[in-house]
């Protein structure tokens, strides 16, 4: 009886095979993570011997969140938007993202998706606040679905009305909120800022927030007064461009290759303000005023998102 158990048993296994190759089911990736080549756009994972990608336009991994529910879409054109491979060794992304790949292992197998699906991406927005330094870490993770697709390898279909493809970081920016030795400067109107390179610290006051007299003043943020972090980077690799003031009190667009990469606006929390008299040098005549400012439990906001600074310590701005 074992012995015609077995020989069924081998028969089995023989039918379910495809002259001796591997069917392929489903594409299991486990938890890898995903990574995007540095030299082009393409996303990736790689598990032992298999490897997918998409290649998609990076406008639809916008470093912004996404409204609840409502994820960006991209509808599926072309053969070459997602592909799956399996190949005769371990992969790795040097596989797709080497300008000479490998010649080593080689695609034994390789499915392309079908047009008329979607892809589907919920972009997350995350704050870390550094306790000690306040330093301020802004990360984007992409959740990434496939809705509705097909693949096909010429031979054989698959089809998942909804497969995860994974989490994509594309971006880890930093607000410092560190200015070594910069002294506030004035905008035209009532904006003082703070500047490093290219992120800014804007005081944005009613007029009348620094007055001719010694003394001491709290003003609570909300709509007239407000506290906006502004960071400015370059689009071209490599490049250092002027990072003007002028752009960063207007708030206005700025001109390529200078973005804006992120702003956040403190609408609650308060400054207090403290002003003292500055003399001239007989320490009889008094030619200015040194208004000390400080920031307790500010809370700034962008989207849905925000972070709380319990205290900061602005710095001393001179008026005549």
């Amino acid at each position: 009886m074992k012995k015609v158990f077995s020989a069924f048993a081998c028969l089995f296994l023989l039918n379910s095979c495809d002259d001796g190759d591997i069917v392929v089911e489903t594409f299991d990736f486990g938890s890898v993570a995903v990574q995007k080549c540095t030299n082009n756009d393409i996303l990736l994972k790689t598990s032992g011997n298999q490897l997918m990608l998409l290649n998609i336009s990076p406008s639809f991994f916008k470093n912004e969140e996404t409204p609840l529910n409502t994820p960006r879409v991209y509808t599926i054109l072309n053969p070459t938007d997602i592909i799956y491979r399996t190949y005769s060794g371990s992969v790795t992304s040097s596989s797709i993202c080497s300008i000479i790949p490998p010649s080593t292992p080689s695609v034994v197998d390789e499915f392309n998706v079908k047009p008329g699906g979607t892809v589907a991406i919920t972009t997350t927005m995350i704050p870390t606040v550094d306790p000690t330094s306040l330093s301020t870490q802004i990360s984007y993770s992409h959740l990434i679905k496939f809705k509705n697709t097909q693949f096909s390898n010429n031979t054989s279909t698959l089809s998942f009305p909804d497969y995860l493809f994974g989490t994509y970081t594309s971006a880890n920016n930093t607000l410092s909120f560190s200015f070594p030795g910069a002294v506030p400067q004035n905008c035209s109107d009532n904006k003082i800022y703070l500047k490093n390179g290219g992120q800014f610290l804007l005081v944005d006051l009613p007029a009348g927030s620094y007055p001719s007299q010694a003394g001491t003043q709290t003003i609570n943020l909300g709509d007239t007064a407000k506290v906006i972090y502004r960071m400015y980077s370059s689009s071209v690799t490599g490049s250092n461009p002027d990072y003007s003031a002028v752009v960063a009190c207007a708030g206005s667009a700025p001109v390529a290759p200078i973005v804006l990469s992120e702003e956040w606006i403190a609408s609650q929390g308060s400054i207090t303000i403290v002003t003292t008299e500055i003399f001239d040098p007989t320490n009889t005549t008094v030619i200015g005023y040194k208004h000390n400012l400080t920031f307790q439990n500010i809370v700034y906001q962008k989207g849905t998102q925000s972070f709380t600074h319990p205290q900061y310590t602005f710095g001393d701005y001179i008026t005549n």
